[in-house]
């Protein structure tokens, strides 16, 4: 489900941006070789960008992704982030038979993005080797598994956490018949 005030704001503040460095739609077109009628739809917020629509836009501008979301710190006009669990969803992250995400949130901070996933693995479901750019913290909320950073096994159970850099091959391995589930935060380095 999209979020209709989001995508208003982003769609408001693209304009805006057009607007204050003195662009035209069709600048904007030569520039990013998307067609007028798209962009106008962007900014009239008809349609969703794809990012690497988005990202084009905001390049075009002359400006970093990080000063586009600078002023836009909690999108819900509040000091915090509340999220009820109904509006958890469900997400595919990698081809990993067994294991399910379940998202929480996402907040752009200062170079890098922050997630927040509940993670869920199927009882006797061995991982495979993932690198991402970043960092990651875990934290075991039910359950016992085995963690593999650069080939070290680190044995973790219900309390346990742990926090490294995600650009090291890692990845768990539930032995046992009950499901683990963790709460995983991922850091990742805007590039």
């Amino acid at each position: 489900m999209i979020d209709t005030e989001i995508v208003a704001r982003i769609a408001q503040k693209i304009k805006a941006i057009r607007l204050e460095k003195g662009l035209t739609i069709q600048n904007l077109c030569d520039r990013t070789s998307l067609s007028k009628g798209l962009i106008s739809k962007i900014e009239n917020s008809r349609t969703v960008p794809s990012m690497p629509v988005f990202v084009n836009l905001i390049q075009a501008m002359g400006i970093s992704l990080k000063d586009f979301f600078d002023d836009i710190t909690y999108l819900n006009g509040k000091d915090f982030i509340h999220i009820k669990r109904r509006e958890y969803t469900s997400v595919t992250k990698e081809d990993r038979p067994g294991f399910n995400y379940l998202h929480i949130f996402s907040q752009g901070i200062p170079t890098s993005t922050a997630e927040a996933t509940i993670l869920t693995i199927d009882g006797e479901t061995l991982g495979k080797p993932t690198v991402t750019d970043g960092f990651e913290y875990k934290y075991i909320l039910a359950g016992q598994c085995e963690y593999f950073i650069n080939n070290e096994k680190i044995y973790m159970e219900e309390g346990d956490s742990l926090y490294f850099d995600a650009s090291k091959p890692h990845y768990p391995v539930n032995r046992a018949k009950q499901k683990v589930v963790m709460l995983v935060l991922y850091f990742l380095t805007i590039k």
